[in-house]
């Protein structure tokens, strides 16, 4: 068993297309190191070695022989917990990650399948008090490698979770504590905080083993990534450009970077605790750790940035209220449904929103407050706000950005973030364009509203706001900044995370451009959105308002150039896309026959325009052609998450 490919990396890898291999079992060990026999576990351990033709970068970048790459594979045997755990069920609207059965005795009437919160096992001394001391609290223990500060950061900040368990009747119920000499982590008697390092900076994750007949958890086990707090140092450090006395002036960077870490390690032990992402959190004051905040500076009154909200210092009160429905005591059965029932009552009538990854994820998701890196409750106000801070970076970019003993090539990297500052804002105004009012509305738990659009209004608002984004006033690159941009430094050299360039070894602004603009048209252009829009009756204007935007001073601004060539790029693709319904096709049709005919008449005036001319051509293509050629695909944006991004983050 252990020499089988039990993960199916043979499978991850082709899939990825990074190669194809096949597991050389004479190549194979087991590794002693890391076999151990605890208590509750037994933990195995394997050397596995695959052989065969690499063809992707990222398995070139991690081994020094591609042609031969070894994993180690673990595996776990553990003791399942006795039988005195009592289930707690799941509801949409709890908050809770579950897991299920199906019960095939259950009546016909009555659903399948059977569901149950994640969580940990906790007892009140005396569950007659409101608040009482546990019999064993729930204790999570830190990598001792962890360094200071970041290991204080990532204990106070998991400490958070005490207030919740304190406002649900626990006392003294939840510890975070370094790892005992003599301890390991992989006991499955320690809840652990790991330090992890990777070749660039990663995903956190905050995991759990969890018994599958019951949902309780076993142990949680978080993996934070030592590079991540990096990127925070980096977004202040472009922001705030504070080296033009002081090389040493890293107090701003370092504060904003260990405020963050204390919310990262809340928000991952969350997950290790039962609790699913809350996207929605951000319009209702942050009111939950578990949302992604982007964050949250603002221009004082003299102009400067304040950093001294960027990050909350405490738990939300959403995840408050989801430690009550998960954690807290009832008498009796009868009790615990009415209970439960009543929790839920009462966040509709605080105004608590929750919604998750499957409604925030996608670019073309439909729901206007559930985004991933926003903040506010007004996606409109909240991008003027960035843009303003943006421009107050740009304005401050250059050699006071760096400290002494920096390359200068190094500016470029920093700006990637500041240029990009506004990308998540935008994605969620665009997402009030075509939008849904809904919610995990359960029958019997409140008032039920009919799903209804975003007002037309709002609707239009967004739209201008994405139409006005693409200006050379808003997306062109200073000459000042260009003039920092050098190529990279001998010793120094672009990543995964710098713009693309097609002038190597100089940046590219055009190919920025390309980027900036791209990203803003494809999100108006999302298939989902475009189908809501049509079932609306509002496609065909909506595509009238964009293209019309689009070429007012085309001829002079390259923003809306580069814009427009995607514009025409992604409707004539959806053209001949056989999962674009006939409804849009027609809609889109009418729109190019529209845009063709106006591009046309500008070209009559301006007929040197080379921009132009390329856009005729576009047009004048048919199907079997548009078919055969392969449009410039528009170039990926830059790794931009404040901390990074992945579905159990």
């Amino acid at each position: 068993m252990l020499y089988e490919d039990l993960n199916q990396i043979v499978t991850s890898l082709k899939e990825a297309k990074q190669g194809t291999y096949k597991l050389e079992k004479s190549r194979c060990a087991l590794f002693f190191d890391n076999i151990h026999a605890f208590p509750k576990n037994v933990e195995l351990e394997s050397i596995l070695t695959f052989v065969g033709e690499a063809t992707g970068k990222f398995i070139k970048s991690v081994t020094p022989s591609p042609e031969s790459v070894s994993y180690r594979q673990h595996v776990s045997f553990i003791e399942l917990p006795d039988d005195n755990y009592k289930p707690r069920v799941f509801h949409p609207e709890s908050g809770y990650f579950y897991t299920s059965y199906y019960d095939y005795a259950t009546p016909i009437d009555q659903p399948i399948e059977k569901k149950f919160i994640t969580r940990h096992r906790l007892e009140k001394k005396n569950p007659e008090m409101a608040v009482s001391e546990v019999k064993k609290p729930i204790i999570y223990y830190i990598d001792p490698g962890c360094p200071e500060p970041i290991k204080t950061a990532l204990v106070e900040g998991g400490k958070w979770w005490s207030q919740a368990f304190e406002a649900a009747g626990f006392k003294n119920a939840f510890d975070v504590r370094e790892l005992p000499a003599g301890a390991h982590p992989l006991d499955v008697r320690y809840n652990m905080i790991q330090w992890v390092h990777r070749s660039t900076r990663g995903w956190s994750y905050g995991s759990s083993i969890t018994d599958p007949r019951t949902g309780e958890i076993i142990k949680g086990h978080v993996s934070l990534g030592s590079l991540r707090v990096r990127q925070d140092f980096m977004i202040a450090q472009g922001i705030a450009s504070p080296y033009k006395d002081d090389d040493e002036n890293s107090v701003i960077m370092t504060k904003m970077a260990i405020d963050r870490l204390h919310q990262l390690s809340a928000h991952e032990i969350g997950h290790t605790i039962g609790l699913a992402h809350n996207f929605a959190a951000s319009t209702n004051d942050r009111s939950s750790v578990m949302d992604y905040p982007h964050p949250y500076i603002t221009l004082d009154a003299s102009g400067k940035p304040d950093f001294s909200h960027a990050y909350d210092d405490k738990i939300g009160a959403w995840d408050k209220r989801t430690i009550m429905y998960g954690y807290s005591v009832f008498k009796d059965a009868a009790d615990e449904k009415v209970g439960l029932e009543k929790i839920i009552l009462d966040n509709h009538s605080l105004g608590l929103r929750f919604l998750t990854d499957q409604d925030a994820r996608s670019a073309g998701s439909a729901s206007p407050v559930n985004h991933l890196w926003d903040s506010g409750a007004d996606p409109l106000s909240e991008l003027d706000r960035i843009l303003k801070v943006r421009e107050y970076a740009m304005s401050q970019f250059g050699l006071n950005t760096i400290p002494k003993g920096t390359p200068v090539s190094e500016l470029e990297k920093i700006f990637v973030p500041v240029y990009f500052m506004h990308r998540y804002q935008a994605e969620a105004v665009s997402k009030l364009i075509g939008g849904l009012e809904y919610n995990y509305a359960v029958k019997g738990f409140g008032e039920i509203t009919p799903l209804r659009p975003v007002e037309k209004s709002i609707q239009d608002k967004a739209l201008t706001s994405m139409l006005n984004l693409l200006t050379e006033k808003n997306l062109a690159i200073p000459e000042n900044i260009k003039g920092w941009l050098y190529p990279p430094a001998f010793g120094y050299g672009r990543s995964g995370e710098s713009f693309s360039t097609g002038a190597s070894p100089a940046f590219d602004p055009l190919k920025v451009y390309e980027m900036a603009s791209g990203q803003l048209v494809e999100l108006l252009l999302q298939p989902e959105r475009m189908a809501r829009l049509s079932n609306e009756g509002r496609l065909s204007a909506y595509l009238k308002n964009i293209s019309e935007s689009l070429l007012n001073n085309a001829e002079n601004d390259l923003i809306r150039q580069s814009a427009n060539t995607a514009f025409v790029s992604r409707l004539l693709t959806m053209t001949i896309n056989e999962s674009t319904s006939h409804f849009i096709k027609a809609e889109i049709f009418k729109s190019l026959n529209e845009y063709k005919s106006r591009v046309k008449k500008m070209v009559k005036r301006n007929k040197e325009s080379a921009f132009l001319q390329y856009v005729v051509k576009l047009l004048d293509m048919d199907s079997d052609e548009i078919s055969q050629i392969k449009f410039p695909s528009i170039p990926t944006l830059p790794p931009g998450a404040p901390i990074g991004s992945c579905s159990l983050d």
